[in-house]
């Protein structure tokens, strides 16, 4: 059962929705946070829902699903959604940092 491709292949769409869910559910345990604080949590969250949809995207867009992309393309693509998350992810920290010195 669980070496069959579409198995697999369902179970990796259920595991990249869980992680967007669980971004989802992150914002709504930080919201209502204010001040610098509040501020960085949500750059760290929306980096955080960027890596879940980084995920998403890769799966739908490959041939299993949608096939929107070949499979070089699909790879550089969830690549540059990954980079742009640690960024957003980077520049949270940062913000947090300000508060130490």
């Amino acid at each position: 059962m669980i070496h069959d491709p579409g198995y697999l292949s369902t179970l990796n769409v259920v595991m990249d929705v869980i992680l967007v869910l669980a971004g989802l559910w992150m914002v709504w345990t930080v919201r209502g946070i204010g001040g610098i604080v509040g501020s960085s949590l949500t750059l760290i969250v929306s980096g955080a829902i960027i890596l879940g949809f980084a995920h998403l995207i890769a799966t739908l867009g490959s041939a299993a699903y949608l096939n929107i992309f070949d499979a070089n393309t699909n790879n550089f693509v969830h690549r540059i959604i990954v980079l742009i998350g640690f960024i957003v992810l980077v520049f949270g920290f940062r913000r947090l940092r300000v508060m130490k010195e």
